[in-house]
């Protein structure tokens, strides 16, 4: 099943963003204690108190970015959220759309391969996660997508980092994406 054209834009925005914020190039141990919730009027999802919030009104994303942890890290660690209207026959389960997105993200950016993906749940919502690494302008990077849809509703979740920072941060990544609900 070929995936619609909502959600294939949503991917590639939701990359042109990421890659945007940028990463950080540090090694220490993450750990965030106290979240708080962000709420709009499609979605609520928790994120480390200590991260900003950056709120797109173009196109709805809201991006968490990681604070500095030094005066060298110039970028930082972010968590983004995306969403779009889905036509009717978008609402298959994602696993259906797996090799769409996948070959949606390899088009835009050739330099990424996909190293595992996996089906999951999100407060009883059928997910999909893809996690892509590659090397960009001499960096190596890691991108943590889950994409869930209900109804005609999709979002994009993806964390973008440094390819060694992605296991540092796990624990705060699988936390914010568990908290995500809908909430149309």
């Amino acid at each position: 099943m070929k995936m619609p054209h909502h959600l294939r834009i949503m991917i590639q925005c939701f990359f042109v963003v990421s890659f945007l914020l940028g990463c950080s190039q540090t090694n220490e141990t993450v750990k965030a204690t106290e979240f708080k919730e962000y709420k709009n009027n499609k979605f609520s999802i928790s994120y480390p108190i200590d991260w900003a919030v950056v709120e797109d009104s173009n196109d709805g994303s809201v991006a968490f970015n990681s604070p500095k942890e030094s005066e060298e890290d110039f970028i930082s660690e972010h968590i983004m959220v995306m969403s779009t209207s889905l036509p009717d026959e978008a609402r298959a389960p994602m696993e259906t759309y797996k090799n769409e997105i996948i070959e949606t993200m390899k088009k835009r950016s050739p330099w990424l391969e996909v190293q595992n993906t996996s089906n999951l749940t999100v407060n009883g919502l059928s997910a999909l996660e893809i996690l892509f690494k590659g090397k960009r302008d001499n960096v190596n990077i890691a991108l943590r997508l889950t994409v869930v849809a209900k109804g005609k509703t999709g979002f994009a979740i993806g964390f973008a980092c440094q390819d060694g920072d992605l296991a540092k941060y796990a624990s705060t990544i699988d936390k914010v994406t568990n908290s995500f609900k809908i909430l149309e």
